[in-house]
């Protein structure tokens, strides 16, 4: 099947194969490109603007165009995705260094979680997954029990963003904030946000957390 079609809109085609319930399409999608010689990590990358896509319908609340079950679907097919193009991430050996991460509470999307840790893991990082919906108070207890070089939050909604700079200042009244390096990321968070709220980064995609996590490290060396 023919994945891409010239002058097609890209994102909207992604949605597309994104939303396709039984799976054939992702499967297709992956294979071709994996073919093509594509790194995983950009395959990652255009399938995270799909899901940005479906995000950010979901929570339009004057034009709302995806529901509960276009986030189950294309969560279920990120998953598939995941697990097809793992085996093609070159793995590296070696600690790089310990990364905590979770979604913070009341978000229960894991996606892009879940594609920063096989992104960590490939390059040689320790990671401790909390899991989804992490209460405010575990990350706290987790920072201070693992001694994490980083801890990275994610949300993918709005309304749960606000947890992000409640951590950070559990942190502070912990005296852990000193101990350990914050990134944040996720499609409800932005670079100012993250700036407002006390974090040392913020991670437009991956690829973008993955370099910013390998900088911090190097000049701790």
């Amino acid at each position: 099947m023919e994945i891409m079609k010239p002058g097609s809109d890209e994102r909207n085609l992604i949605v597309g194969i994104l939303l396709e319930f039984r799976g054939e399409k992702i499967r297709a999608f992956c294979r071709e490109r994996v073919e093509s010689g594509m790194d995983p990590f950009e395959i990652f990358s255009e399938l995270q603007k799909g899901l940005e896509e479906i995000g950010g319908g979901y929570e339009d609340r004057t034009n709302r165009r995806f529901f509960n079950s276009d986030l189950i679907v294309s969560g279920r097919n990120m998953k598939r995705a995941i697990d097809l193009l793992k085996p093609y991430l070159p793995a590296r050996s070696g600690n790089s260094g310990t990364v905590l991460l979770g979604t913070v509470a009341g978000d229960v999307h894991d996606i892009g979680k879940t594609i920063f840790s096989v992104t960590l893991e490939s390059e040689g990082f320790r990671v401790i997954d909390l899991g989804i919906d992490v209460p405010n108070d575990r990350f706290v207890r987790a920072v201070r029990e693992h001694g994490p070089d980083i801890l990275s939050m994610s949300s993918l909604l709005t309304t749960t963003r606000p947890a992000m700079g409640e951590v950070i200042q559990d942190l502070v009244n912990a005296g852990l904030r000193d101990t350990v390096w914050v990134i944040v990321g996720g499609h409800a968070v932005t670079e100012h946000f993250s700036k407002s709220i006390g974090a040392d980064a913020y991670g437009s995609d991956c690829i973008d957390g993955l370099r910013k996590c390998r900088q911090y490290m190097a000049e701790l060396r």
